[in-house]
């Protein structure tokens, strides 16, 4: 494994040396006029997919901070998955890093098109995407704990982002202006067309069988109902100050307090630090009550993954709304 020094700092010498000195602290960008959210601290990993870097904060202890050139094609998906490791899907399968210094663990490039991986209880790995080994539509593949092949399934489509499962033993599918509940053995059970959703990213189901979906390119969070009545929108245009600059929502996560983080991508390429503000923290009303961007460490964020009070030795998964252990 090559070091950080040797991988990137000759390249990103300026970015790290803020990373290091400043990173406890977000750009002057407020929402309201001044900086919001003083108070409310987080521990997260993000993607930056325009600079195809991986990256730690810690607000409260900058020192264990870190940031590694990834080399990932199409990085999107994290998951949290025991042993203080980090799982991120890309393109051709996953990779695993040492959630303490950024290190890569482990490599899986064995397929082409992939979007969304999710580590399971008993070893496997269910990996989502379009046309994955030959076949054509929306595929979930699942991998045993020694990444051999054990079924694949394949559903009619040619998009997917996200896949999250459900306490039902569900699929929920981000499928471009729409989310689809697919069964495990290939059907799609429902779907959900929101008006506005374009490349949506990431939907997820709550115990009451509310949805809380992204809206992609659309630049909004939503949430439905059980039926896929839209309930409410927030973080759109209009909605937040015009600084923010909502452009694509991508992932979120709903924090145990009802808070939902969101990353605020800003489009595909290297030189995207000063649009916008990229990690952001709404409360139930919708109000953003913290941020975080570094215009010259950063180009484009499109994963974000908060680790306040979790356990790192366990496996995490979302499939009842909050981060939790299985």
């Amino acid at each position: 494994m090559r070091t950080i020094k040797s991988l990137i700092l000759p390249k990103i010498l300026p970015a790290l040396l803020a990373l290091f000195a400043l990173a406890a602290c977000s750009d002057k960008k407020s929402p309201a006029g001044a900086q919001a959210g003083r108070g409310i601290q987080h521990e997260f990993v993000a993607i930056d997919e325009g600079r195809d870097t991986l990256f730690y904060i810690n607000e409260r202890n900058p020192s264990k901070n870190w940031l590694v050139k990834t080399e990932l094609p199409k990085a999107r998906d994290l998951q949290l998955i025991g042993g203080g490791r980090l799982l991120v899907g890309y393109d051709n399968g996953y990779a695993e890093y040492n959630l303490a210094d950024g290190t890569q663990l482990k490599k899986y490039d064995a397929l082409s098109g992939v979007t969304s991986v999710r580590r399971q209880p008993d070893g496997s790995t269910i990996v989502t995407g379009v046309d994955l080994r030959g076949g054509k539509g929306v595929s979930v593949v699942v991998l045993d704990a020694t990444d051999r092949i054990r079924t694949t399934t394949v559903y009619p489509g040619n998009y997917v982002r996200l896949m999250r499962q459900t306490a039902q033993g569900t699929y929920l599918m981000a499928c471009g202006n729409e989310i689809r509940e697919a069964s495990t053995d290939g059907r799609y059970l429902k779907t959900y067309p929101v008006e506005g959703f374009k490349n949506m990213w990431k939907a997820m189901r709550l115990p009451d069988n509310r949805i809380i979906a992204s809206a992609g390119y659309g630049a909004f969070m939503a949430e439905l109902d059980a039926d896929g009545n839209v309930l409410r929108k927030w973080g759109g245009k209009g909605q937040v100050p015009d600084n923010v600059n909502p452009h694509f929502a991508a992932t979120f996560q709903l924090l145990p307090n009802g808070h939902t983080v969101l990353a605020n991508w800003q489009g595909h390429g290297s030189n995207h630090g000063k649009s916008g503000v990229q990690l952001l923290e709404f409360d139930k009303d919708g109000k953003i009550v913290w941020q975080w961007s570094k215009a010259d460490m950063i180009s484009s964020l499109q994963g974000v993954l908060v680790l306040d009070g979790l356990d790192t030795s366990r496996l995490h998964d979302e499939r009842n709304g909050v981060m939790e252990p299985l």
